[in-house]
């Protein structure tokens, strides 16, 4: 068997012109294809980097301006928290000394109404004790001794209603009420003064809160007529405005 020389350099020129057409046609393209797509990438990658970089200068730059807001923040809340305070302070203290006043012109008030009351009051109890004293002066018999307190028991019973003095009269345990013991002369005269009335052995007792005067008692009633029943009937007289 022989080699063919010229068919084996025909080969190789076969080979080399199809060797020149891809890298004419196909690898030319392919390899400016890949540097444009490797082009992309890194400017893709510079832009992803770029965009990062700005955006971790914004995180910084708000979270510098947060801060910064935060200490304006603070310094504006501690700014009017002491002048609150301050404020606070000073209408505490107006406050007091307010009332310090208040309580100093109470007082002077209270002791002026007291002083006031006093003396008006003073004043009042000597004309209602001077009242009392001339009405129930008046009241008295002239002369104020047995026989005339007895002569006013006469009236009273006199000027009586005749159903209240028999009731009164036959009541039982029938006695007059002296402020001091009778002597037998006194009650004489007043029994005397009283048998026209069907009066007879008439008792007496002592009271020495009468004052003056003679009561007649008996167990369903009694005439008063003594000066401490009309003093007594004078001041609520007087108490109730009559």
């Amino acid at each position: 068997m022989q080699f063919d020389w010229v068919t084996f350099a025909l080969q190789i020129v076969n080979v080399l012109v199809l060797l020149a057409i891809l890298r004419h046609f196909l690898f030319r393209p392919v390899a400016a294809i890949i540097a444009q797509r490797q082009s992309e990438i890194v400017a893709a990658k510079d832009a992803a980097e770029a965009a990062r970089e700005a955006a971790a200068k914004a995180r910084l730059e708000a979270r510098a301006e947060a801060e910064k807001n935060a200490t304006a923040r603070h310094d504006v809340l501690a700014a009017a928290q002491s002048d609150a305070e301050a404020k606070r302070k000073d209408l505490v203290e107006a406050a007091r000394a307010e009332a310090t006043r208040i309580v100093a012109e109470a007082r002077a008030e209270a002791a002026k109404v007291v002083a006031d009351a006093e003396a008006d009051t003073l004043r009042r109890a000597r004309d209602l004790a001077e009242t009392i004293a001339r009405n129930a002066l008046s009241a008295l018999p002239a002369p104020p001794d047995v026989a005339g307190f007895t002569n006013l028991l006469v009236k009273e019973l006199a000027t009586m209603a005749p159903g209240q003095r028999k009731a009164l009269l036959s009541g039982g345990d029938l006695r007059l009420v002296a402020p001091c013991a009778l002597s037998p002369a006194d009650l004489e005269t007043a029994s005397a003064a009283l048998r026209p009335f069907g009066i007879t052995d008439l008792a007496a007792d002592v009271d020495p809160a009468l004052i003056a005067g003679l009561d007649l008692k008996s167990a369903t009633g009694i005439v008063h007529n003594s000066l401490a029943h009309d003093l007594h009937r004078i001041s609520e007289a007087l108490r109730n405005g009559d």
